[in-house]
């Protein structure tokens, strides 16, 4: 400091009071960000997060099952139309477990390849991505 002092001082004296308030003003400027850079580390930085675990009852692509997921979507998008007497084609009938099993590459080929199953379209994304891990993981039940 006793450098920036000095030429301070001898700023005062050879420059005009507007000229000596700005070298002032800079030198107290860089001083400030020299101690703001200086106090700066990556010790510091936030760590960026891992995600948070699934919730225990939350169903992923981990732990889908015929129970926790696919007896559910298989009743609330089918089943008006592919339960017994639902007026859908003959060409599959929902009637459980067995009878998803027996007919899993077509109900992989209409909901996920093709995509003309369900008619109106209505599966999520979400429920895309939990209908492609179960049928991956060979239908757990």
């Amino acid at each position: 400091m006793a450098v920036t002092g000095n030429i301070t001082r001898y700023n005062l004296k050879q420059q005009p009071v507007m000229k000596t308030k700005k070298l002032t003003l800079n030198v107290v400027l860089f001083t400030a960000m020299s101690v703001g850079l200086l106090a700066c580390s990556k010790d510091q930085a936030e760590k960026p997060q891992d995600p948070p675990p699934p919730k225990p009852d939350e169903v992923t692509a981990a732990n889908v099952t015929y129970a926790n997921f696919a007896s559910n979507l298989f009743q609330t998008k089918c089943s008006g139309c592919h339960a017994p007497g639902g007026g859908g084609s003959g060409a599959w009938t929902f009637n459980g477990y067995a009878s998803v099993q027996a007919n899993a590459g077509r109900i992989n080929n209409v909901t996920l390849v093709t995509m003309t199953m369900p008619r109106n379209g209505s599966l999520s994304a979400k429920e895309k991505e939990l209908l492609k891990a179960w049928l991956d993981k060979g239908l757990p039940q």
